[in-house]
């Protein structure tokens, strides 16, 4: 039961087996060139999000696989492969990833009517309307994790006809359904990221379950939820991290992770003290998360990052502070990448994964 990630080339997901890509759950992933954009087609209706951004480091790493383990499979839970409108979608017994892409400005058939989408605030309450309607429809409404991807995500009057920040339109687009759908909850929040590419339509993934989930919030930062209104009218709707355990394997899902302390952005133009901060920041939350759980769970060192570089010209030093808090070549990917807020060079985010022994097999709960 549950999911092992695996990390490849995008070129090498392309390879890969029928009898392996038959088992695949989904997948994120990024490639910088448009010959890969163009020969894409779905990979044998695999769920996956294919995004246009310049890999700087890591490109063995550039497909993040989901995968059941091995004991779903011998325990007969096929994949089952769909579409729902505009959502492709993989679920078994007991988890479901889908992807939903919507470009901002046309008219698409939903439900045997035309529905226009314009603007990024309508693309996202139309692709969250979408995503929750599905994953209730189908019984796996506890949702784990949320990958968002935009183009310009700091744009606003210069290319747009909008006067709010992209960012900001999104946060309404995205609060407005959390709120009608009475999932605009702490506990209930799910973790996310939201980065801005070049050029490219709304692209979110999600993956989602049966069985409940814990959101853990990062005790150094305010809670995004409760943002003051400098930072917008509507605030964001995320948890620092989701814990969720399904049979024996705990997963904590860790969101885009950057350089704020309480609600603040710190080191403004120092990339170093960034990503030192973002680091005591991801050290924060699984700490929280090890001490929900009453023991030391999970290690930060064990993880794969995706680290977000905004400016390519940044990449060494970021790389190598990480390589000199862990003392170690970590494992990560670091993809050219705008952030949320303008001020912030560099965002990370990680997936920590463990088995528990069978008399932890109950062990999940708040202490």
């Amino acid at each position: 039961m549950g999911i092992k990630l695996e990390y490849m080339p995008y070129s090498e997901l392309k390879r890969q087996p029928q009898t392996w890509r038959d088992q695949v759950l989904g997948a994120v992933s990024f490639s910088g060139s448009r010959g890969d954009l163009d020969s894409h087609c779905g990979h044998d209706n695999i769920p996956e999000i294919h995004l246009n951004a310049p890999v700087l480091s890591g490109i063995q790493l550039s497909s993040e696989v989901l995968l059941p383990l091995e004991s779903a499979i011998l325990e007969n839970q096929p994949l089952i492969s769909a579409h729902k409108g505009l959502i492709s979608y993989r679920l078994n017994g007991e988890l479901l990833f889908g992807v939903i892409t919507l470009d901002e400005s046309s008219k698409m058939m939903i439900d045997s009517q035309v529905h226009t989408i314009s603007g990024l605030q309508q693309a996202t309450e139309t692709a969250y309307q979408l995503i929750f309607a599905l994953i209730d429809e189908l019984g796996y409404s506890q949702v784990y994790r949320f990958w968002n991807y935009m183009a310009d995500i700091n744009g606003n009057t210069v290319a747009h006809s909008d006067t709010l920040e992209r960012y900001r339109q999104f946060n309404i687009g995205r609060k407005n359904v959390f709120v009608n759908v009475g999932r605009e909850h702490g506990e209930q929040l799910p973790a996310a990221c939201a980065l801005g590419l070049q050029t490219g339509p709304l692209s979110i993934a999600f993956l989602a379950g049966k069985t409940p989930a814990i959101a853990i919030e990062n005790p150094r930062q305010v809670k995004a939820y409760n943002y003051p209104e400098q930072y917008g009218p509507l605030t964001p709707s995320f948890s620092r991290a989701t814990l969720v355990q399904i049979g024996l394997q705990m997963s904590l899902f860790i969101s885009g992770t950057a350089s704020i302390v309480g609600h603040e952005t710190l080191h403004v133009q120092d990339v170093i003290g960034q990503t030192r901060e973002t680091l005591i920041n991801l050290q924060a939350v699984v700490s929280e998360a090890n001490r929900m759980q009453g023991k030391q769970l999970f290690n930060l060192s064990n993880a794969c990052f995706r680290v977000y570089v905004r400016h390519a010209a940044d990449l060494a030093s970021i790389r190598e502070t990480l390589n000199n808090h862990f003392k170690k070549e970590v494992k990560a990917i670091f993809v050219q990448a705008d952030i949320c807020r303008h001020e912030l060079l560099v965002e990370i985010e990680a997936t920590l994964q463990e088995i528990l022994i069978q008399d932890d097999s109950q062990a999940l709960h708040i202490a």
